[in-house]
């Protein structure tokens, strides 16, 4: 990963390799079950709906946290995680 001037990965080559491992999550589930022999339309649509519903989240969760940690100071963005807040 290229590093940037503080030491961190560049943002947008991590953000594609998150969504380049969601999508291919999506693709193993959806030839998972492309591979069975007696399976509906349907039973093939509600998986991948549901993987496409927690990849979704997934990268919601990671964005609202990098923003959050964006927006702390530099003295606090590098520390360690101590759980529930104050």
């Amino acid at each position: 990963m290229t590093p940037k001037s503080d030491g961190r990965p560049s943002r947008n080559r991590s953000l594609r390799l998150l969504l380049a491992l969601l999508v291919l999550g999506l693709v193993m589930l959806a030839s998972r079950v492309l591979a069975l022999p007696n399976i509906g339309m349907a039973e093939m649509i509600i998986p991948m709906l549901g993987g496409l519903f927690v990849a979704v989240a997934i990268v919601l969760i990671v964005r609202r946290d990098r923003a959050d940690r964006d927006a702390l100071p530099p003295s606090r963005r590098n520390r360690q995680d101590q759980g529930m807040p104050d």
